[in-house]
């Protein structure tokens, strides 16, 4: 061997030992015209880079290059240094380089499947990890990554059989469990979520990361007391991240204590450097919030803290992704006096929040505003010839010339909305006219019911009521009741047949012919959903069932709502407590005069 070719040898089994200074000396003693000289030159660049010497270890990498380009292996290096320093593009040039000339190897698919995916090209990196596990079905890692990538794009089944595989392949790999168990939360398989996490904490008991997700499995199964010490955990090895705070303020949240749950957010505030210096002495612009005030506002509004809450909840374009304004022309609306002028109000987010905050629309008019209202297509047809709005359009199409515009959601900040002054006169929506479709039978006593919501809402699972324990209450006598419960959960089709309620859904066609039918109407009881809303603006009788952590709208601790007079509020007793809530709802029903 010649003395090159031991050096090098030795430069390596060095980098190795992690005796970097060592290495670094054997490999800058290889001589300049050895054979082993470009190898030394590319494996100094990576190690120089590694600590943070971009363009040294960059340098070093392309003097290798120069002496043999036709080498696959210093390409890799090369791109590895690319990556490093979060040069992506330049990164997976590189790498496809290396790939031309050596395609048999594994590492380089691998490293270019992770680069790809840190440049946010999810399917390249699902490719290109395939590749590398063709070629090398043993690389663990390549599985885990495989599988969080489709993780990323929704494809949770394969992901969790991968990360199956992930923890047979080596049962001691933490990382794995944690995959593991985030991907089966994703599936709403919270004990097998739980198992996963409690594996990953006992594997990787430092990893802040493994501590998070075993707290969001044990939120899941509303063991919130135990996730508030997760989260305490990994706090304790990441105080910096924000997103723990929040996840701590929403464990509190879920578990009633509100004041518990409004301090851990104006924690993740400050830790998320977003706190707004003089917020208390000014009129804070839109702009300058975060995304972390969104919890914020929630919990704000939750306590009936209204003018607070409704200025937060501007934060709520920097944190719902599928939330934006709309391009106008005209200006936004920020408080200036309207008399005289348009105002152009766009609905946003659900058809119960169009529903509930319709009732600002007349206050402007009074105040002399003309109103132009754009809501969702399905909703148009309810608030044509609507007096409360001087025009009404669908939802992004004919917009007519304005002075301003403005979300429905800015309306109860900009009006200064509090619970002493919040619009309280129903009804204040429209019951269309009659049309053709036949009346239901005169007579009796009419209950109009809704189950269960949308599973599309984030929250359905914990607002929604499983039917063979709302259906407890179809029992009472002397009570027709019909079924305005548009989306059926799993096994409710099966079920229905016996209760002997008549399903009105297929009437459903639009909230105009919903409306006529939650007019005929002796009561509604419904989850948190869109009837509440429709039946409380109309001025019906409602009674609402809400899970033991509510949606902000309908506060804390009451039974009444200063939103709708005419509503009822039912309450889980405890977390996960339908049964409890329905069994107040069956002493209600008994006790109710009817005819």
């Amino acid at each position: 061997m010649t003395d090159a070719a031991a050096a090098l040898a030795a430069a390596i089994a060095a980098h190795k030992a992690g005796n970097t200074a060592e290495a670094e000396r054997l490999y800058r003693a290889v001589p300049e015209g050895a054979s082993e000289y470009a190898d030394a030159c590319a494996l100094l660049g990576t190690l120089v880079a590694g600590r943070g010497d971009f363009a040294e270890g960059l340098r070093l990498a392309d003097q290798a290059v120069a002496l043999d380009p036709n080498s696959g292996l210093f390409h890799f290096h090369r791109a590895t240094i690319l990556t490093t320093a979060q040069k992506f593009p330049e990164a997976i040039a590189g790498y496809r380089r290396a790939l031309e000339l050596r395609p048999d190897v594994a590492q380089i698919h691998y490293n270019l499947a992770n680069t790809l995916r840190a440049a946010n090209d999810w399917g390249g990196a699902i490719a290109a990890y395939r590749e590398a596990l063709w070629l090398d079905p043993f690389m663990r890692d390549a599985y885990n990554n495989l599988a969080l990538s489709l993780v990323h794009e929704k494809d949770y089944e394969e992901a969790r059989q991968l990360a199956l595989r992930v923890t047979m392949l080596d049962p001691s790999y933490g990382e794995g469990w944690l995959t593991l168990c985030n991907v089966a939360e994703k599936l709403k398989d919270y004990d097998a979520a739980l198992a996963a996490g409690r594996r990953a904490v006992e594997l990787r008991p430092g990893d802040h990361y493994a501590w998070f997700g075993y707290g969001v499995a044990l939120n899941r199964l509303d063991r919130d007391e135990e996730a508030v010490e997760a989260y305490r955990r990994a706090l304790g090895l990441k105080p910096e991240r924000a997103d723990i705070w929040d996840n701590i303020g929403q464990s509190h949240q879920s578990m009633g204590r509100l004041e518990e749950a409004e301090a851990a957010y104006r924690k993740a505030i400050e830790v998320a450097g977003q706190t707004i210096e003089g917020e208390e002495a000014r009129e804070v612009a839109e702009e300058e919030y975060g995304g972390r005030y969104w919890h914020l506002a929630l919990v704000e509004l939750l306590q009936g803290k209204y003018r607070q809450g409704f200025a937060h909840y501007r934060s709520r374009f920097k944190e719902i992704d599928a939330l934006k304004r709309l391009p106008m022309p005209s200006p936004l609306w920020k408080g200036e006096d309207l008399c005289g002028k348009t105002l152009l109000v766009c609905d946003e987010q659900g058809y119960g929040d169009t529903l509930m905050l319709a009732r600002f629309l007349p206050v402007l008019r009074k105040q002399g505003a003309r109103v132009a209202f754009s809501v969702h297509k399905v909703l148009k047809p309810l608030f044509d010839g609507w007096n409360g709005a001087d025009v009404v359009i669908e939802h992004g199409k004919d917009v007519p010339p304005c002075d301003y515009f403005c979300a429905t959601f800015d309306l109860p900040h900009r009006m200064g909305t509090t619970l002493e002054n919040l619009p309280y006169d129903v009804p204040y929506l429209p019951v269309p006219p009659p049309d053709d479709a036949p009346r239901l039978p005169e007579g009796g006593f009419k209950v109009g019911v809704v189950w269960g919501g949308s599973p599309l809402h984030l929250n359905d699972g914990k607002r929604s009521v499983p039917l063979a324990v709302f259906a407890d209450m179809f029992s009472a006598p002397g009570i027709s009741f019909y079924s305005f419960n548009r989306d059926l959960k799993p096994g409710d089709a099966n079920l229905l047949p016996g209760y002997g309620i008549e399903n009105l859904v297929p009437r459903l066609t639009d909230f105009a012919a919903a409306a006529r039918l939650v007019a005929q109407m002796d009561l509604v009881i419904t989850c948190d959903t869109a009837t509440a809303h429709l039946a409380g603006g109309m001025g019906k009788k409602v009674w609402v069932l809400l899970p033991f952590a509510p949606d902000w709208r309908w506060l804390a601790h009451r039974s009444d709502s200063p939103w709708y007079p005419n509503a009822r509020l039912f309450r889980q007793p405890k977390p996960g407590d339908w049964a409890g809530a329905i069994a107040d709802v069956k002493s209600a029903l008994a006790s109710i005069s009817r005819p």
